[in-house]
């Protein structure tokens, strides 16, 4: 917060985005790698419906606690 590029967001603040990753690497796959980086999962998988139907989510949060969901369809 406070090193912005723009355009941006009408008021930054650390932790408000909430973003969608759909990965075609399969999800025990993102999880393994994750454990092996220290990366704690806050959630999931879990299913969940996106755009384009049912898929399985896991979720975790980057450094400014934003929270990130990386899915797949089946």
């Amino acid at each position: 917060m406070g090193a912005e590029l723009s355009p941006r967001a009408a008021r930054a603040t650390p932790g408000s985005a909430d973003i969608c990753l759909i990965a075609s690497t399969p999800l025990v796959d993102v999880l393994a790698h994750l454990d092996r980086e220290g990366v704690p999962v806050e959630s999931g998988p879990v299913s969940r419906t996106g755009a384009m139907g049912p898929m399985s989510s896991i979720y975790l949060r980057d450094p400014d606690g934003n929270l990130i969901e990386v899915s797949n369809y089946p």
